[in-house]
């Protein structure tokens, strides 16, 4: 089955439409709270000065090491909330926020491990060229919610099924991805703009930290929203998950 847009980007709508309420819960304590904590209390490594690569990966190894616990907290917070909306939306399941919080947990091991060779697959893409790295990343883009439809509890069986559901539509999907990546990251950014210019008259240039770190946090969490309704919207038009395609995007 060939991958359709307008198809994909309306049954995104219709799954966000009708989990909206959960997925709202998930992200704002899993997503959104870890974000605005580590960008209020944590900050970004400094990167005044850096004129080189070197630099560049000199102060970002710094800034891990000194707040490694609080980086990978906050990251395995985001991620497990990540796979608990992919839960939330997964055809198989229809369960409470609770009980699709409790399968998360139960399953959130194997979800790291397939991330974990998703990436080293597509780190050997990357070193071969950027656009083989790429096509591979998006070959696998179905990996979390495979595991989360399935219960799928062998990593290799959720890359292959990823790999085989995509067949003939790897560029389509990096293409989509990649469009709406662009899109997101301009209007996050240009808010951001908005929002600091405001905040910088209103305090004289000063301004307010907190509200700036408030915006980027909701802006991060509703991109992460939105490439998560994506996802399972290309699961379910691919696989023709319910009975007909048509039908689960009515």
């Amino acid at each position: 089955m060939k991958l359709n847009y307008m198809e994909c980007w309306n049954g995104a709508m219709v799954i966000l439409r009708d989990h909206k309420e959960a997925i709202l819960a998930i992200v704002g304590v899993f997503v959104f709270l870890p974000t605005l904590l580590m960008a209020q209390f944590v900050g970004q490594p400094p990167l005044e000065g850096a004129a080189d690569l070197n630099a560049i990966t000199a102060a970002y190894s710094t800034f891990f090491s000194e707040n490694a616990v609080p980086v990978i907290l906050s990251n395995l917070l985001i991620s497990f909330g990540g796979f608990a909306i992919f839960l939330t939306v997964a055809p198989s399941h229809n369960g409470t926020v609770a009980e699709n919080l409790g399968t998360a947990r139960r399953l959130f091991l194997i979800f790291l491990v397939a991330n974990i060779l998703t990436g080293l697959v597509t780190f050997a893409g990357l070193m071969l060229l950027i656009i083989p790295g790429l096509y591979v990343a998006c070959r696998l883009i179905l990996v979390p919610i495979i595991i989360a439809d399935h219960g799928e509890r062998n990593p290799i069986t959720a890359l292959k099924e990823s790999w085989n559901n995509t067949i003939g539509n790897g560029f389509s999907i990096l293409l989509l991805v990649l469009m709406i990546a662009i899109l997101s990251a301009i209007t996050v950014a240009v808010i951001q703009m908005i929002v600091g210019v405001v905040t910088g008259l209103a305090t004289g240039g000063a301004g307010w930290p907190l509200i700036d770190n408030l915006v980027s946090a909701l802006g991060g969490a509703a991109v992460q929203v939105l490439i998560t309704v994506i996802i399972a919207s290309i699961y379910y038009e691919l696989t023709g998950k319910g009975s007909e395609v048509d039908e689960v995007f009515r």
